[in-house]
């Protein structure tokens, strides 16, 4: 983990990091925030796990710059954002998956095991397995199997 990662942890906001895991310097982390075995988060990756949690399988590759934030605030035109209510249903991200640069990935998604998020897109809804997707927001391109 590099000196210049900036990783947080509160009563209730834990961080699990596994082994043969990389964090490298500017990342951002702010538990509850679960990395499985060999996950790397790259230079300037912010993951924000809310109350709801992120939870990161085995051997994924977050890239440089992606978001992954698991809230949301509220919309309601009566009140000002800042007094809105927050919500936190968690992000899951399955085992060998590519998060590109600068992806955004939303609060309540799914993604499945191999999946590919392409750089600068805006995960929206659940990911499949093996689906390569793409744009803002996101939709399938692709599948890994077919890509040989």
């Amino acid at each position: 983990m590099a000196p210049e990662a900036r990783l947080f942890a509160e009563p209730g906001r834990t961080l699990v990091i596994g082994s043969g895991s990389s964090i490298a310097a500017d990342a951002f982390i702010h538990g509850p925030v679960v990395l499985g075995r060999g996950v790397s988060v790259n230079a300037r990756a912010s993951l924000d796990g809310g109350v709801g949690g992120i939870h990161i399988g085995d051997g994924t590759r977050i890239a440089t710059g992606a978001a992954l934030y698991a809230f949301n605030h509220g919309l309601a035109p009566d009140r000002p954002i800042r007094e809105q209510p927050v919500t936190s249903r968690g992000i899951r991200v399955g085992a060998d998956v590519w998060i590109g640069a600068n992806a955004g990935v939303t609060d309540g998604v799914t993604v499945g095991d191999h999946a590919v998020v392409a750089m600068g897109a805006v995960v929206t809804r659940d990911v499949p397995e093996w689906a390569i997707v793409a744009g803002v927001p996101a939709r399938v391109v692709g599948d890994r199997r077919q890509k040989r």
